[in-house]
């Protein structure tokens, strides 16, 4: 057993996902079951749906059918049938707890609060060494002490508003339940390699807070609510920050530097997530979303052209490693002896290991001929370019126009225009 998975013994991990259902915080659950089998409780807010209990929201998720790629280039599959068939009872140690992100104190009960910073709990843990579910013991397990917060609005042009009241006012109230919890060891907030993407060089260090401070948050958020948030004044408070997501990433580390550094926090920065290299299964994705998207509407035929610069390097990571890391940085900002300052870790791979958009191009043009989809709807072909002009007419010839033909064909046919 590693010195990892022995900080991860007996531990009540808490993680704060979108939905219950997030990506990254898919592989991190079920990795922190996988490789440290002697781990306690793992808690995850998901927010409440209407007409389904907590239980058959959690067994939702870990049942649900997921779409992978490899040499076949499509298989249906679920996320924990590795775990499930090495560890059939794994989902004990999975709670869901009912909560909203965007809410103080993260939207829980009085009851699931004290549950997370005060409940001693009985739990079945397996034995080290035989890794059985017929070799249990139960062993007394504390309150919380690792904290994974994960949650968040990845829309780039999301209301001002509403990426202050989830990607930042979370963060506080994770804070604030990491504050009342009586056996922390550690608390991890993951933000972006992009949050303070107006530099030229990022660094692993905090940066002093230039956008907004908690209390410049509330007021924002008040102004909102009273309509006087105007879209002048939006990007005026946006300043060099190309997008509201990269702001409010920047305002919550802001907000873990003002309000965490006397408690054994760290902040987590990773580049693009992209499907999974290995574990648990090499190439799995839920769905088809940010660059991904694009790349999926390119095999469709239904996106031609971008404007791009081919030679520049998309910084992406696979996202099983992501977790790897963040597990580790957790483990090792624990180690130190004293909490005056938070720690910072950059997970990217454009400095040892970059790879452009043009190897990406090439890539994704072998793939598509080795392995066509038959729900394409046009011969798939992609045009890059950084010329503005050029690509406005390439978009208005590949992408309007065939796009207003079919609308008005659909039309003439009693059909839906899509």
């Amino acid at each position: 057993m590693s010195q990892i998975q022995q900080f991860y013994v007996r531990q009540n991990i808490f993680i704060t996902v979108t939905g219950g259902t997030d990506f990254m915080g898919k592989i991190l659950t079920e990795k922190l079951i996988r490789s440290c089998r002697e781990i306690g409780t793992i808690y995850l807010l998901i927010r409440a749906k209407k007409g389904k209990s907590v239980e058959e929201r959690r067994d939702a998720l870990l049942a649900e059918p997921v779409i992978f790629a490899m040499e076949n280039f499509r298989y249906f599959s679920k996320i924990f049938d590795v775990l499930r068939n090495d560890y059939p009872n794994f989902s004990e140690k999975i709670v869901c707890i009912v909560g909203d992100i965007a809410e103080e104190r993260l939207g829980l009960t009085v009851t699931d609060f004290a549950r997370l910073v005060d409940e001693v709990s009985q739990v079945p843990i397996c034995r080290r060494v035989v890794y059985s579910t017929t070799a249990q013991s139960k062993v007394k397990l504390f309150q919380v002490s690792v904290i994974f917060h994960l949650a968040v609005t990845v829309r780039f042009n999301e209301k001002l508003e509403v990426a202050l009241a989830i990607n930042v006012n979370s963060v506080k109230s994770v804070i604030d339940v990491a504050r009342e919890c009586k056996n922390l060891k550690v608390g991890v907030y993951v933000s972006t390699a992009y949050s303070h993407c107006v530099r030229k060089s990022i660094d692993e260090k905090l940066y002093p807070s230039s956008c907004a401070s908690y209390e410049e948050v509330k007021g924002i958020i008040s102004k909102a609510k009273a309509n006087e948030l105007s879209e002048d004044v939006t990007e005026a408070i946006l300043g060099e920050w190309p997008n509201t997501y990269t702001f409010s990433k920047a305002v919550a580390e802001g907000v873990v530097t003002e309000l965490a550094k006397d408690l054994p926090f760290a902040i987590f920065r990773p580049s693009i997530l992209a499907s999974s290299y290995k574990e648990p299964i090499p190439g799995w994705l839920p769905s088809p979303f940010g660059i991904f998207g694009v790349t999926y509407a390119v095999s469709l035929g239904i996106i031609h052209t971008s404007l791009v610069d081919i030679d520049s390097v998309v910084d992406i990571i696979p996202v099983d490693y992501a977790c790897n890391a963040l597990i580790y940085c957790a483990w090792t900002s624990s180690q130190k002896c004293h909490f005056k300052d938070v720690s910072v870790y950059n997970y990217v791979s454009g400095s040892e290991t970059p790879i452009t958009w043009r190897q990406c191009d090439s890539k994704g043009s072998v793939a598509l001929r080795s392995y066509p989809t038959e729900k394409a709807i046009y011969y798939p072909f992609y045009i890059d370019t950084k010329s503005r002009l050029l690509f406005y007419i390439l978009e208005i010839c590949f992408h309007f126009f065939p796009a207003l033909i079919i609308d008005n064909v659909a039309r003439l046919m009693g059909k839906e225009p899509q």
